[in-house]
């Protein structure tokens, strides 16, 4: 599959510059750490096969910093690192390990991810999980931008089973991400972002995964995304 996503990615964005290239339709999904996004996303996209015209609808996320690593000749957990990270001295280690010749900026590094996920998100079909998706692609006017949320302790009990931490861990784990995709966000958005990015909220721990993902679906076709 993620041979597939890759090749699927790359063509998109050699496509996605040309005459026929359109504005959408795109879906992002925004998550506090320990809601399932990703197994939404591809509910979603098994659930939409054979009921849509063109091409099949995708999901993509981290799986996109591969393309990113390719591009700036840098190990995907790097580009990860500093999506996700404040600690400005990872860049002095980045330049030590790999020479001057292959440090690239944090900001090329964003400036690539934003490019690659404008590039296919533009040609429409797409979900995209995290990423800052949410603020790379608020202007393509055929969106819906989802964010799923759950109470603090119902997420660090799903990272304790899923980690094998402890709660004091678990917990430092979840607000460490949850600050750290917020800025990421941010950083995207050009300023501090707020839920008014969002056209729909859920809550994962009173909503089963089946009834957020109809509920999706349904969302999609009252905007016409299908």
């Amino acid at each position: 599959m993620k041979e597939d996503l890759i090749r699927y990615m790359t063509n998109r964005s050699r496509s996605s510059q040309g005459p026929n290239a359109i504005d959408g339709p795109v879906v992002t999904i925004s998550r506090e750490k320990g809601c399932p996004a990703n197994t939404i996303a591809e509910k979603i996209s098994l659930k939409l096969v054979g009921q849509t015209k063109g091409e099949p609808w995708r999901w993509v996320n981290k799986m996109i910093l591969e393309k990113s690593a390719e591009e700036l000749h840098m190990n995907p957990s790097k580009i990860n690192h500093v999506l996700y990270s404040e600690d400005k001295g990872f860049f002095r280690d980045l330049m030590l390990s790999f020479g001057e010749r292959y440090y690239e900026s944090d900001i090329k590094v964003k400036k690539t991810l934003a490019g690659l996920i404008s590039d296919f998100s533009i040609r429409g079909n797409v979900i995209v999980v995290g990423l800052g998706g949410v603020a790379i692609t608020k202007n393509i006017k055929s969106s819906l931008h989802i964010k799923l949320y759950a109470p603090v302790k119902y997420r660090v009990k799903k990272i304790m089973k899923k980690r094998d931490l402890s709660f004091e861990r678990a917990l430092t784990y979840v607000e460490e991400a949850d600050v750290n995709r917020k800025l990421l966000i941010d950083y995207f958005n050009g300023l501090k972002a707020n839920n008014d990015l969002f056209q729909a909220q859920f809550n994962c721990q009173s909503m089963s995964e089946d009834e957020i993902v109809s509920a999706i679906i349904d969302l999609m076709k009252l905007k016409h995304l299908i």
